[in-house]
């Protein structure tokens, strides 16, 4: 170099490292932005209940893995032998409660963000890296997951994490980011089998000839044969990974759980592509269309990135490729499963909206970068106005899911809680239908059967022979059963009404639906009946016949017909074995005449008051559809009739008083409005 040419560059190179510390810093500061924006709508509303089976589940399997069950081998865990155990270290520290569950995931979430995006930066700059970064902040589907105790983003997190050690692997040589990578990516499959998507691009990386490197020079091909003995090595590692937990576990009895359950459960609820298509699909486009645009100017980049192999980025189009296809083929497919396809969907987006940097390094001659990609830096520009005008639209999403409420079963259901409290201490063991109550009551379920989902059940992973011994092996001392879960393995229903008794029901009709609280013979009823009663808005001391009201709640006084509306009654035997009787419900208008009647049971299942001892009592929520009822104010009225058509007479104490002849009993005056 001569001396004028070292002199006139000599005061562009100080400036060049500015330029860069700039650059960097302000990358830094961006992507600082994006993991704020991340947390800051993750952590709002975590600790809010949301009544989902699936957290339930997942809430009930801790509580039990804290107390020293382990998964699969006790602990019935469907979703992966490592599923628990992600959760594990927090549980550990700072206990089983489904906030701390939530906040594990937050954390895995939070790793799927930042590795994506760095691989998205080694794809194609730091744009794509924050813009990768930001799609996995916003995401509704993949916020929607992160907020949540499910198992989804937590078997994500070791894969990205393994392809992260891959990159690394390739840049540097050193087997011990590939072994690292082998066994990161063989946890999470462990974790949950469809994150074994991620071995598709694991594939590519391994494969590729060299790997190209943003902002710098590629590095040398790498030759076939060195490439196959690490395919060999990575290969090697993680399916001793596998074996070994396997074997750990039990490999009978993993098949069981994780792989006859989907059997069972795909044959009984079958496949359909257009169904899984439209699931997709729908949960994709809550993205809006600007961040589908940009990932379709993504994989166009990929494709025409010629001679400078896109190696990385021909790795996120397939992952992307392969977590669709396994979408499209899995069966039962729900929308939380979506989240795998996210990682790769946000680095292709990132690729997408990097384009526009190329555009503007071409003007004003976007001749020199071609007109391909000129039209591709254009559609880039279109995608991020789509972006902007679907931010509003996000927005509203966003806040949505962060402030869930739960559904009215929770409050509908409260009083099974004060049964199970008021029956119970700390360690014994209940069997609850309902997966969110059984987390709520902080009991422990026989791990057997600590995953009572409707699809387990369809599929018949549970036998009655299997439920009513894992029952009695723990001594379980309340059942709470309803018709969609345990309640429809017949035997087993037939078998809870024979040997426990029954103290809480509720009914309904059109259709016909059942939930029932059973109590061990073992347990003292007296506090049970003491909750119970404080639970009701209206104590009553009146004698219909054979039976004691001792008192009634009614959901709400404001009726539209066509609407349900819960009428708790609480009876008590005053004789042993009395005659049958049947409930009748009646609105009566203010000339006295029926103008809505129902007849009910007194009692449910093979518990009807008819069977009953003298001071057996129970409580019974009849759900009542009030339907082709006038506008105006009506009387509510319950009678117990015996078969021949004849009412039992009233003797009303208090709390109530005996309607007409005195053979009914008036609960209070009920408006129907339109």
């Amino acid at each position: 170099m001569s001396a004028r040419v070292a002199v006139a560059e000599a005061p562009i190179r100080p400036v060049e490292r500015v330029r860069f510390r700039w650059l960097l810093a302000v990358e830094l500061l961006a992507l600082v932005g994006v993991l704020w924006l991340a947390v800051a709508v993750r952590l709002p509303g975590l600790g809010d209940h949301t009544d989902l089976s699936d957290e339930g589940i997942r809430g009930v399997q801790l509580r039990l893995l804290a107390v020293g069950f382990k998964p699969v081998s006790e602990i019935y865990a469907s979703q992966g032998p490592l599923s628990l155990w992600l959760f594990w270290p927090a549980v550990a520290l700072f206990g089983p409660e489904i906030v701390v569950a939530r906040v594990t995931v937050v954390a895995y979430s939070l790793v799927v963000l930042a590795g994506s995006a760095w691989i998205a930066r080694r794809a194609a700059g730091p744009i794509a890296g924050i813009a990768a970064g930001a799609v996995l902040a916003v995401s509704p589907v993949f916020l929607d997951n992160s907020r949540l105790a499910f198992v989804e983003v937590p078997s994500i997190a070791p894969t990205v994490l393994g392809l992260v050690g891959l990159l690394l692997f390739r840049r540097s040589g050193r087997r011990r980011w590939l072994v690292a990578s082998a066994v990161l990516v063989a946890l999470g499959m462990l974790a949950k089998p469809m994150a074994a998507v991620a071995g598709l691009p694991a594939l590519v990386l391994l494969l590729a000839p060299r790997l190209e490197r943003w902002g710098e020079d590629e590095g040398p091909e790498r030759a076939w044969r060195r490439r196959l003995v690490d395919l060999g090595l990575f290969a090697g590692v993680g399916l001793a990974v596998c074996v070994a937990v396997v074997l750990a576990v039990g490999p009978t009895t993993l098949y069981e759980q994780v792989v006859a359950y989907r059997l069972g459960a795909r044959a009984v609820r079958g496949w359909d592509l257009a169904s899984n298509a439209g699931l997709v699909a729908a949960q994709l486009r809550l993205h809006g269309w600007g961040v589908l645009l940009a990932a379709l100017v993504g994989i166009a980049g990929v494709a025409l990135a010629g001679r400078r192999r896109a190696w990385v980025g021909i790795a996120a189009v397939t992952w992307l490729a392969g977590a669709l296809g396994a979408l499209l083929a899995y069966s039962p497919l729900w929308e939380k499963h979506v989240t795998y396809a996210l990682p790769p969907l946000a680095i292709v987006t990132g690729i997408g909206v990097s384009s526009v940097a190329c555009l503007a390094k071409g003007m004003p001659d976007w001749r020199r970068i071609g007109w391909p990609r000129v039209a591709i830096g254009v559609t880039a520009v279109a995608a991020l106005a789509l972006v902007a005008a679907h931010l509003p639209t996000l927005a509203a999403g966003t806040r949505a899911i962060m402030y869930r409420h739960a559904g009215g079963d929770l409050s509908r259901y409260a009083d099974d809680l004060e049964i199970v409290k008021a029956a119970t201490t700390a360690g014994d063991f209940v069997v609850i239908d309902d997966a969110y109550l059984a987390m709520l009551t902080g009991r422990l379920t026989p791990p057997f059967l600590a995953d009572l989902s409707w699809n387990r059940i369809l599929a018949r992973a549970l036998t009655a022979d299997q439920a009513i011994n894992e029952t009695r092996r723990l001594d379980s001392k309340i059942l709470i059963l309803q018709d969609d879960h345990l309640g429809q393995v017949q035997r087993y229903l037939t078998w809870a009404d024979r040997e426990y008794v029954l103290v809480r029901s509720y009914v309904q009709r059109r259709p016909a639906r059942f939930r029932r609280v059973y109590a061990s013979p073992s347990v003292d009823l007296a506090p049970v009946r003491d909750a119970l009663q404080a639970t009701l808005a209206s104590p009553t001391d009146v004698r219909i016949g054979p039976a004691a009201l001792l008192g009634y709640d009614l959901e709400r006084r404001e009726i539209k017909p066509g609407s349900r509306v819960d009428l708790t009654l609480m009876f008590e035997a005053l004789q042993s074995r009395p005659p049958e009787h049947a409930l009748i419900i009646r609105l009566r208008d203010r000339s006295g005449e029926a103008a809505w009647e129902s007849e009910w049971k007194v009692g449910d299942g093979g518990q009807e008051l008819h069977t009953w001892l003298a001071g057996r009592w129970q409580s019974q929520a009849h759900r009542l559809l009030i339907d082709d009822v006038p506008e105006g104010s009506y009387t509510l009225t319950i009678a117990l009739q015996r078969p021949n058509g004849n009412a039992a007479r009233v003797e009303a104490r208090s709390g109530a008083r005996a309607w007409g002849s005195g053979d009914e009993v008036d609960l209070g005056d009920v408006l129907v409005v339109r």
